[in-house]
């Protein structure tokens, strides 16, 4: 066990020294070349994770219909705190613009530009309320991705939420914790497109372990297929339920590697919460 800890310790280290290298080098190249820096780093970041709503949320928070996004964290000294965004709030409206689903808010919070105030409509205590918030720069988030990935303190008793992804009420699992990547961050892990999942923790003795599967791995296809989020991630394994096992293709340290994943159906009766980590 301390040998496997000393060996993630050290590779987390060594991903740190790297990014850290790398966004220098952006920026010393980003001086002479703005209109890429435009393109490559001005995407807004709101600093939120959030989930879509389901007919539970629903009716516990008095929701008038199933839509929306539900903010289940708000990141410290993000624009969303700034803004006074809470977890549980719903956003319902984006600049006057309904939101149907995670995917969609998701979208829209990227396409606007860092440092534009942006107007959202949430439901909070039963009524609706109007928020302005001013996007961050997505630039932001890589910079907290560092401590994330960095050793705090060289503590790693940590947890984060775990990712079962599954068909109808229950499904196959993986034993991750991930979540959604873009623009840079996902061009500085080499995901195609700079698009996939990010693989953030992989559960002791879970499936994706016994595959080889690893923290910092990208999640980028699923038997060949490509994979750009956890909605399409969630959806290919639900369609391949009765394999047995899938093959799982993944970029680390800039190299493609394919696994094979031995799936686990998952344990009847109990009734697990779906957590899905998407930051904004």
């Amino acid at each position: 066990m301390a040998a496997h800890r000393g060996a993630m310790l050290a590779d987390l280290q060594a991903r740190q020294a790297e990014l850290v290298a790398l966004m220098q080098e952006k920026a010393t190249r980003l001086e002479a070349e703005p209109l890429l820096a435009l393109q490559d780093s001005e995407s807004g970041w709101l600093g939120v994770q959030i989930a879509d709503v389901d007919a539970q949320k629903v009716k516990e928070l008095k929701l008038p219909a199933e839509r929306g996004v539900l903010i289940t964290e708000v990141e410290e000294d993000s624009p969303a705190a700034k803004a006074g965004l809470k977890a549980n709030d719903v956003v319902t409206e984006f600049n006057g613009q309904r939101i149907e689903s995670a995917t969609q808010f998701r979208r829209m919070v990227r396409e606007s530009l860092a440092g534009r105030a942006v107007q959202l409509t949430i439901w909070r205590d039963g009524r609706a309320q109007s928020l302005s918030a001013t996007l961050g720069n997505s630039r932001d988030r890589i910079e907290r991705s560092i401590r994330i990935f960095g050793p705090r303190d060289f503590n790693f008793n940590f947890s984060l939420p775990e990712i079962e992804i599954f068909a109808g009420s229950r499904a196959p699992l993986l034993g991750i914790s991930a979540e959604d990547i873009s623009g840079q961050l996902g061009a500085y892990f080499g995901a195609p497109g700079g698009e996939g999942i990010l693989v953030r923790e992989v559960n002791s003795g879970s499936p994706a372990e016994k595959a080889g599967m690893k923290a910092g791995d990208v999640i980028t296809k699923i038997d060949g297929d490509k994979i750009r989020s956890l909605d399409e991630l969630r959806e290919k394994l639900r369609a391949k339920r009765e394999q047995k096992s899938v093959s799982v293709g993944v970029i680390r340290k800039g190299s493609e590697v394919s696994l094979t994943v031995e799936i686990e159906q998952p344990r009847p009766p109990e009734r697990r919460r779906i957590t899905r980590r998407i930051a904004l």
